[in-house]
């Protein structure tokens, strides 16, 4: 018999648009995985608790996870400001892609990541 399904929802937005979205992050085992995406006002986030909660360590996608609502790029960075975003749109250089944060501005130059520690509201 399966365990209860532990979720969370963390905030990100698109890099390209700036515009807020959900992840919807699924423990599977010991990993966090993305399942699902959806447009997001922030209000209804903050409201909701999508911005603060335990950290978890996010290790890969769902073979249906979808990608940004808005520009559908399914690889996501975190920014020195500790926010994330999706990385649609950003100057590829191969090993690295140079990337505007979408939330403080910061440019900076963002590789595959293979981890990463994230916040999120109970779902």
């Amino acid at each position: 018999m399966a365990g209860p399904l532990n979720a969370k929802v963390i905030l990100a937005r698109c890099s390209q648009s700036g515009k807020s979205f959900g992840i919807r992050i699924e423990q599977r085992g010991r990993e966090w995985v993305r399942t699902w995406a959806f447009p997001i006002d922030e209000r209804k986030a903050a409201r909701e608790g999508y911005s603060a909660s335990s950290t978890s360590t996010l290790s890969g996608e769902d073979a249906a996870y979808p990608g940004c609502p808005y520009c559908g790029n399914k690889v996501i960075a975190m920014c020195v400001c500790n926010k994330i975003s999706c990385v649609g749109g950003g100057r590829d250089y191969g090993n690295y892609i140079e990337l505007t944060c979408p939330w403080c501005g910061n440019k900076g130059q963002y590789g595959a990541v293979s981890s990463i520690d994230v916040a999120g509201g109970g779902y």
